[in-house]
């Protein structure tokens, strides 16, 4: 791990070098519970000369004995807003991390804070800045536009926005009013328990762009001849559509999988049909896809240019 760690540094160093580079998150899986002395020795080989914010996400984390371990290495809390953790505020760095999630329900980050939530924060910002360096807050309810929005009001709460940042501002309230983003996704959501974990992958492996295109796809142009776990076959429109777990291939041919094929992002074609096979076998397809994504060929079907 120590060697994969050099080389993503490596990586890094002309964003860092040239203060483009705010500081780098480690966001831990949610299934990994406290073990002090296992994340010290992950900590202990992190490469030098970088930032670094931890987001935990199971709540065996949320101890003192916790806070003593980061501040050694000077890795920042991650300080969140989301609806399974508490918004504890702890500073272990010389630089705060804030994170704001969202409280959507399908999904969390499907999201648009309002004023008033985010004045409910000035405290804990205030409460933070005197004791730090510099303050970062990201916000992930990427949905719509919403973080754009929302970080820029925020700044503004602040006294902190520059002119170019009130101009984008502006642009970002006229994209909200024009209520831009994937029509349908309210409703498909609504629809089981798994749909929700659906579209959070699927926006992960295709953007939000391509999932709006998909959900506009009428469900009469699809056509699902092989609906399975091991195997799909089917008929968008003109293109054809066939996905194999055991060779790990999907196999299309509309236009723009040409570009899906440079980008590894799957096209909306495919994402229509994801959208539409069983709850369980499509949350199957989508998390192994999105587990893996490097042991997956995205091919055309045989007699065209085939790259994997």
């Amino acid at each position: 791990m120590e060697s994969e760690l050099d080389r993503f540094a490596e990586l890094m160093l002309p964003l860092n070098n040239n203060g483009k580079l705010g500081c780098l998150l480690l966001q831990m899986p949610p299934k990994y519970k406290y073990d002090l002395s296992h994340l010290e020795g992950f900590l202990s080989i992190l490469p030098h000369g970088f930032k670094y914010a931890i987001e935990f996400r199971h709540k065996s984390w949320l101890q003192d004995s916790t806070w003593p371990l980061l501040s050694k290495y000077n890795v920042a809390y991650t300080i969140v807003d989301e609806p399974l953790l508490p918004p504890e505020v702890h500073v272990t760095a010389d630089f705060a991390y804030i994170r704001w999630h969202g409280h959507g329900q399908r999904p969390w980050y499907d999201y648009h804070y309002t004023e008033q939530e985010l004045k409910s924060w000035m405290p804990k910002v205030k409460e933070i800045e005197p004791s730090v360096k510099t303050t970062y807050g990201y916000f992930n309810n990427h949905f719509h536009g919403y973080a754009v929005e929302n970080a820029l009001r925020i700044l503004q709460m602040m006294g902190k926005l520059t002119p170019a940042q009130g101009a984008a501002f502006n642009r970002a309230k006229g994209h909200l009013e024009k209520g831009k983003g994937p029509e349908g996704l309210g409703e498909w959501v609504k629809g089981g328990d798994d749909r929700p974990k659906i579209i959070d992958l699927l926006s992960a492996l295709m953007g939000e762009s391509r999932l709006a295109r998909a959900l506009a796809i009428h469900d009469e142009e699809v056509t699902i001849k092989t609906p399975t776990d091991e195997r799909v076959v089917a008929k968008i429109r003109d293109y054809n559509l066939t996905m194999d777990f055991e060779t790990r291939t999907i196999t299309h041919d509309c236009g723009d999988w040409e570009r899906s094929i440079e980008t590894r992002q799957l096209c909306k074609h495919v994402g229509k049909v994801l959208l539409l096979l069983p709850e369980k076998t499509a949350l199957g397809w989508v998390t192994q896809i999105h587990e893996d994504p490097e042991a997956w060929h995205y091919l055309k079907p045989i007699g065209k240019t085939v790259a994997t």
